[in-house]
């Protein structure tokens, strides 16, 4: 059967180019022809619709050599339907054993052999739809924010494609439902910026592209081709009902004061999630009796002599989609502070020019960062019964496009429940000053009532309020990069649906780099050497608390490896004492083989014991690895060792270690098993009182079973359990095990 697949496929490929237009070399706009068939999406091109598609040329390695002929040919051909973007991608190799490929979770593709595109449906310059497969079709799709910086991988759209591998290298097959993309609602011929895009992992990581690259241009988006055609193509309304059920079965204890497990049964929950696509460059999104559980573990993390609140990133549907929406400077939306929503809805879109979002939720729990100057702490509103309280939740964000890669938007977030309330309102920009410059500034005010217990917990008054703003100048050319920026909070500023740490400082920061590149035979292709400059004054009284000189150098050559290193000194106020700190870093990896990736890290440097305020000694050591084991196992894991000293004795020592592992029965089924381990021990001799800390490890555990047929139509089911042992038991006992089930499935009307 393999053999009968290579035979077609060659036919194929021969019919392909023999027939159909293609894109003239000097020319970067691209005709997109109109076909009435309709696709069997299996890779193998073999459809007659694809002789008319347009052919164009991956014409240029733009990494690491620079804009020359790609060392490997690869050809895309593209066409529609009225309903679909198609594109077939043929990727030859001159030594196809080498293809690296496997079976992986959706959007974990990276570092293998993948092909794709980008596609700017409103030629706007400014972001971008990208969509890659690897040569069995597991794909990937992000929303690339070429004013920001940014690119969100967590979007994931409905989208089909397959993969086989040939004699020749791999080809694939892409349909891209128009209802999963916006663009303007026009009449006749569109025009979107386009780019085509190849990563060759080798002992480089190669990329080819249709267009090529300027160095000396800050914009990405701004330098891809145009495609033309696509006439009365329409997004349509495009209802999409996600009903869910879910089912689980939890028990708990506490050793030692309760060792016999408690469970209230078995709870079912059922709730349906919907996305309506209004226009095709609008989509309203609601959700009843949302199932917000993470299916996914936070990876583990030390929470050991900490001033600052921890982050952990958004993993729940409903808030990724369109999240990119309410991206500012800072982040003003972080919805892991929506942690148990009765409903939720949204909506998104733009026209014009004119980008705006809106969402609306009520939360039955209410906790919130408090920064300040020098450390921050999470709050939780409670009620007399010590129950939490419910909180009424609205944001909305507008964005206008101005002039080239530039934007001016407005923001704001409330929070409410009873007599706490909290908003935040927000101005930002994004200027393209010159081809490699930008300036970009967010000005924010917060207006907080608090609570009587906030008052009286936390000395605040009844009701506070603070400014913020952030000003910075950056450049960034093919060989220089220069920044500056100046930032301030007052201290009684707070964004208590958003993601910030210190507030009652202002902060000065400049910087300078300069970048070259190696010659064909070095082992480094790339250098980087940096230097920077950062001061913080407390805002109440303009007194300087901090100042950091940092230098540091990257290196990117073979084997797909990369070298960070440094050091600086700080100079650090905290209690009345400055202390004198000096700091080194060095991290990198290598692929010392095509499926094993290896990685380290080395941080050392003077710290603050803050318990006892006094100085001490931080080393951190870790070791992470990504082990391809075939083309169906794949193995992660990290660990790290934290030793602290004080005067030249260990003060505590902590080890952190997680585990991912998947087996993938095929592309849509797959078994995950993680690990999350943490074991902090003290040397109580060093404390005043040694009661205040226990020595403590904590272990989770989750064995998954999931078979997705696309990212809303799942079924899972699975275990999870996790435990401890400190000063007050004698063994590891386990306080919480789980058994699980999810089913969900989307209907698209």
């Amino acid at each position: 059967m393999k053999k009968q697949g290579y035979i077609i496929i060659s036919f194929a490929l021969a019919a392909l180019m023999a027939t159909g237009p293609s894109v003239n070399a000097e020319d970067s706009t691209i005709s997109i022809p109109k076909t009435d068939s309709n696709i069997k999406v299996d890779g193998k091109l073999d459809e007659a619709f694809w002789a008319n598609a347009t052919k164009v040329d991956y014409r240029f390695e733009t990494q690491p050599r620079h804009n020359i002929k790609p060392i490997e040919k690869t050809t895309a051909y593209i066409i529609e339907n009225g309903e679909s973007l198609l594109v077939g991608i043929v990727a030859y190799d001159s030594d196809p054993s080498k293809i690296q490929a496997s079976y992986k979770k959706r959007d974990q593709i990276w570092g293998e052999d993948t092909v794709g595109f980008k596609v700017d449906t409103f030629n706007d310059e400014r972001k971008a739809y990208n969509f890659f497969v690897n040569p069995y079709g597991i794909q990937g799709d992000s929303i690339e924010d070429d004013v920001l910086g940014r690119e969100d991988s967590s979007w994931d759209a409905i989208w089909n494609s397959a993969g086989q591998l040939t004699k020749q290298g791999y080809t694939v097959e892409i349909e891209i439902p128009f209802k999963v993309l916006r663009f303007p609602n026009t009449e006749g011929r569109k025009v979107w910026g386009i780019d085509f895009i190849r990563f060759y992992p080798r002992d480089y990581q190669h990329r080819f592209a249709y267009s090529p690259n300027d160095r000396d241009l800050s914009c990405i988006l701004c330098q891809i081709g145009k495609a033309e055609g696509l006439e009365n193509i329409v997004s349509g309304n495009n209802l999409e009902v996600t009903p869910y059920t879910a089912a689980q079965k939890s028990e708990t204890r506490n050793p030692p004061a309760r060792t016999e497990w408690q469970s209230e049964g078995v709870d079912y929950e059922a709730g349906v999630d919907l996305r309506w696509g209004v226009t095709d460059n609008s989509v309203l999104g609601a959700t009843i009796n949302p199932d917000f559980s993470q299916v996914e573990t936070d990876a583990a993390q030390l929470d050991v002599n900490k001033q600052f609140s921890l982050f952990y990133s958004e993993k729940r549907p409903f808030f990724l989609e369109g999240a990119d929406y309410f991206n500012t400077q800072y982040t003003l939306l972080h919805t892991r502070n929506i942690a148990d929503p009765d409903f939720g809805i949204k909506y998104t879109g733009k026209n014009d020019g004119n980008s705006y979002a809106a969402l609306v939720s009520r939360d039955q729990t209410t906790s919130f960062v408090l920064p300040g100057a020098q450390g921050s702490s999470v709050y939780t509103l409670r009620d007399d019964n010590g129950q939490s309280v419910e909180s009424d939740v609205a944001v909305a964000r507008y964005a206008l496009d101005v002039g080239d890669n530039s934007q001016v938007g407005v923001m704001t977030t409330h929070r409410s429940a009873g007599e706490y309330s909290n908003n935040v309102y927000s101005v930002d920009g994004i200027h393209q000053l010159y081809d490699a410059g930008k300036l970009r500034y967010q000005v924010m005010y917060s207006d907080s009532d608090n609570t009587d217990d906030m008052q009286q917990d936390l000395g605040m008054a009844a009701n506070t309020s603070g400014l913020g703003y952030r000003l910075n100048y950056g450049h960034n050319d093919k060989h220089w990069s220069w920044y500056a920026s100046r930032t301030e909070f007052d201290e009684d500023f707070r964004m208590d649906l958003g993601y910030l740490t210190i507030v009652g400082n202002a902060k000065d920061v400049a910087g300078a780099g300069y970048r070259w590149y190696g010659d064909d035979d070095d082992f480094f292709y790339e250098y980087k050497v940096k230097g920077e400059y950062s001061v913080r004054h407390f805002t109440s009284n303009h007194d300087k608390y901090e100042q950091t000189r940092e230098a540091s150098m990257k290196l990117y050559g073979r084997l797909r490896s990369s070298l960070n290193l440094g050091g600086g000194s700080r100079d650090y106020f905290f209690e009345q004492i400055w202390f004198d700190q000096d700091f080194y870093f060095i991290n990198g990896s290598i692929r010392p083989v095509s499926q094993w990736k290896l990685g380290f890290n080395i941080d050392v440097s003077d710290d603050i014991d803050f318990t006892h305020i006094r100085p001490g000694k931080y080393y951190d050591y870790g070791v992470y690895t990504e082990w391809q084991v075939n083309d169906e196992w794949y193995l992660g894991a990290d660990v790290s060792e934290t030793d602290f000293e004080v005067n030249n004795e260990q003060l505590f020592d902590a080890l952190i270690f997680n585990l991912n592992t998947n087996y993938h029965f095929s592309a849509k089924s797959y078994l995950r098993f993680i690990v999350r381990y943490s074991d902090v021990d003290y040397n109580t001799d060093l404390y005043v009182d040694p009661d205040q800390v226990s020595n403590l490890t904590r272990v989770s555990r989750q064995l998954l079973y999931t078979y997705k047929w696309n990212p809303r139509t799942a079924f899972y089911i699975g275990y999870s359990d996790n435990g401890f042992e400190d000063d007050t038991v004698d063994k590891f006992e386990k306080k919480g095990r789980t058994l699980f089930t999810k089913f969900s499935y989307a209907f698209q009307l």
